[in-house]
C-alpha cells in the first residue's frame, strides 16, 4: 500500500489553490466514482482541476460536484493538448518516484533513456526482453518496471522479479536488493497501475509519451530519434 501513499503525498505538491483541499477532492471523487485518485492540479481554466487516476485524467470542480472526462484544447496557444500534456505530466512524476532501486540496463554511450512496463512472463515480453542489448548497445539504457499479468498476482510477480536468475542473459547495471525486494516490487507495481498500464509490454518515452505493445530495437529507436521532431506524433504514442 506505500504507493498509495505516494500518491497522496503528490497531492499537496500540485494544488494549493484558495478555497480548494485536495485531499478532501480526492477523498470525494474516490467515494462518489470508485476511482483511486493519484493527483490533483490545477488547469489554465479557473475553477476546474485535473484529477490524475488509473482510468486516465478526470476534470472536476472545486467540490467534486461535476466531473468531466475527454481531450481540452487550448484554442488560445495553436490548440495545445492540455490533456496529452497532462497525461505525460503524470507519467514523469510516477517515474520520479523510482530512485535507485531498480532494474536497469545503461548504455555505455547513452542516446536516450526509456522505460519499459513488461511481464516476466507473456511471450511477446520475452522477446523485447532478449532485444534489449541491441537497444544497450545502440546507446538506449532501459529501465524496467513491473506489470501484474492478467491472471499473476503480487506473490508471483515478487518471486520472479527478487529472483537474481532471471537477468542472467543481461548486462544489468543497477539490480533489486534481496533486502526488501518485495517492498519495493510492490512500490513499483502500485506506479504501473497509478499510469493504468495495460497493454504489455509498454514503453514511457523521456518527454512522458507511452508507446503501446511490441516495438522491434529498429521502431524503438527511430521513434527516439524522432521525439523532438515537430511532426505529428506517432499513433501508437499518446
Amino acid at each position: 500500500m506505500k504507493y498509495l501513499l505516494l500518491g497522496m503525498m503528490l497531492l499537496g505538491s500540485f494544488a494549493a489553490s484558495a478555497g480548494m483541499d485536495p485531499q478532501q477532492l480526492k477523498q470525494t471523487i474516490e467515494q462518489r466514482l470508485g476511482v483511486q485518485v493519484y493527483l490533483v492540479d490545477e488547469t489554465p481554466m479557473p475553477g476546474l482541476y485535473m484529477l490524475g487516476s488509473a482510468q486516465g485524467l478526470l476534470y472536476t470542480d472545486a467540490r467534486g460536484d461535476y466531473v468531466l472526462q475527454g481531450t481540452m484544447l487550448d484554442l488560445a496557444h495553436d490548440m495545445k493538448n492540455l490533456t496529452m500534456l497532462g497525461l505525460r505530466q503524470q507519467r514523469q512524476l510516477a517515474l520520479a518516484q523510482i530512485g535507485e532501486r531498480r532494474v536497469q540496463l545503461r548504455a555505455e554511450q547513452e542516446r536516450h533513456r526509456v522505460t519499459l512496463f513488461t511481464d516476466l512472463a507473456c511471450s511477446s515480453c520475452r522477446t523485447t526482453l532478449a532485444e534489449l542489448p541491441v537497444l544497450q548497445a545502440k546507446g538506449v539504457s532501459v529501465q524496467l518496471l513491473p506489470v501484474l499479468g492478467t491472471f499473476a498476482d503480487l506473490a508471483e510477480a515478487q518471486a520472479r522479479w527478487c529472483d537474481p536468475r532471471q537477468f542472467d542473459a543481461l548486462d544489468l547495471s543497477d539490480r533489486l536488493p534481496e533486502t526488501g525486494c518485495n517492498e519495493i516490487l510492490a512500490h513499483h507495481i502500485g506506479l504501473s497501475q497509478w499510469l493504468g498500464i495495460k497493454a504489455l509490454p509498454s514503453w514511457v518515452l523521456p518527454n512522458g509519451d507511452l508507446v503501446r505493445g511490441y516495438q522491434s530495437p529498429e521502431q524503438l529507436l527511430k521513434i527516439l530519434d524522432h521525439i523532438n521532431a515537430p511532426a505529428n506524433p506517432s499513433s501508437s504514442a499518446s
